[in-house]
């Protein structure tokens, strides 16, 4: 999801309606904040040797214990007040940084908002590590006693930038 995607799925709701952000069963406290909407440029090696740039946006919130949830129309005019100043934000991945009471910050993707009880609710799942050689590959499907879903070889994870004298396990 995206921010652009994320404003176009709370439009057709009620902007008076509280907008609550659900993690398992938890329902975020009431009075969150939101703390940060952040753009990255990030540039990584994987464990086949392979450099990848990309860029992430972030939505920080910050648990709350106040009586009410904020509106959809405030956190719609919180995001496109940001966008305006960092339209870069608008059409990269998104992943929504929180932590329960504020203690363990999680990195979670968004599901679409649902109407629930008057209330849009917006559930957050947990993010996966991957190994990005593996899922080039398409063997991510393999038996889960192998080093990173694959069986250890350097065709299936780790590609052919692997040095002959690199451990003979994937990922290693």
């Amino acid at each position: 999801m995206t921010f652009t995607a994320l404003l176009s799925s709370l439009e057709p709701f009620d902007a008076t309606a509280p907008l609550v952000f659900k993690i398992d069963d938890r329902i975020i406290g009431a009075g969150y904040h939101v703390t940060e909407l952040r753009h990255s440029m990030s540039t990584g090696i994987d464990c086949g040797g392979n450099v990848d740039r990309w860029q992430e946006a972030r939505l920080q919130l910050l648990d709350g214990t106040g009586d009410t949830h904020m509106s959809v129309g405030k956190f719609r005019d919180i995001v496109t007040k940001s966008l305006g100043r960092l339209p870069e934000l608008a059409q990269i991945p998104l992943l929504v940084e929180f932590a329960p009471d504020n203690a363990g910050l999680k990195l979670m993707l968004l599901e679409d908002p649902v109407l629930q009880d008057g209330q849009v609710t917006l559930r957050l799942r947990d993010s996966k590590a991957v190994c990005k050689p593996a899922q080039r590959n398409g063997a991510l499907s393999a038996p889960s006693d192998a080093c990173c879903g694959v069986t250890p070889s350097a065709s299936a994870c780790c590609g052919s930038n692997t040095p002959p004298t690199a451990p003979v396990a994937c990922c290693a």
